[in-house]
């Protein structure tokens, strides 16, 4: 682990930084560092039982489409058959080759490290709504150990932009969307890797999905 006040490398079991003479929290000291949690079996199934529940949801998605057109077809006299029943097969053929593009992407994904370069917020008009209503969006950027920048954007979702800290030095892991922080020992909440779910400190697992929280 390093020292949180002069970056020192010292022994996670160490009660003060040997460079600077920082004493630690013992109840914090566990809070600071990576965790190898994420090779617990917990999380290799929510991955699994996540692409099975993806495939199956796409699966319906399509049958609905297929079952649809035809229906819609012969109720309005749009579509002839067999030209409905094409566009339904067309149509749910998109949503599983959208869930099967997801999966593959989770599978080929890499874990890799980083420190959070940039925040920012700003408003934006909701053209969707008949109003003149304007969202708020979040902004965070991320500045890979590879060089790379990583941006990530939330509409109306305060929560993890307000979690992270620019500075922070996290974690993307393989086949999950959020980020474990290095250094969790100011936090009072600490955010699910797997389902993202946000969760007390003083927890071992997430209370949605009981995954070992990453600490």
């Amino acid at each position: 682990m390093f020292c949180p006040n002069c970056g020192f490398a010292v022994d996670k079991n160490i009660q003060y930084c040997s460079n600077c003479g920082k004493a630690f929290k013992t109840d914090n000291i566990s809070l600071i560092g990576f965790s190898d949690k994420i090779n617990d079996p917990a999380f290799q199934k929510y991955k699994k039982d996540s692409n099975s529940w993806s495939a199956i949801f796409a699966s319906i998605l399509a049958a609905i489409a297929i079952i649809a057109f035809p229906i819609y077809g012969m109720a309005t006299g749009e579509l002839e058959w067999p030209e409905s029943l094409y566009y339904g097969i067309g149509i749910g053929s998109m949503f599983i080759l959208i869930a099967l593009i997801q999966i593959l992407k989770r599978s080929l994904e890499k874990t890799w490290d980083g420190v959070i370069i940039f925040k920012d917020t700003y408003k934006q008009r909701d053209f969707r709504s008949r109003f003149k209503q304007y969202d708020t969006v979040y902004v965070m950027k991320i500045k890979k150990d590879n060089g790379h920048t990583k941006k990530h954007k939330w509409r109306n979702i305060p929560g993890p932009y307000h979690y992270y800290r620019v500075n922070d030095r996290v974690r993307h892991h393989k086949g999950f969307y959020y980020y474990e922080k290095y250094d969790k020992s100011h936090d009072s909440q600490i955010i699910c890797a797997a389902c993202n779910f946000f969760n007390e400190i003083e927890l071992d697992a997430c209370k949605r999905c009981k995954c070992p929280l990453l600490k």
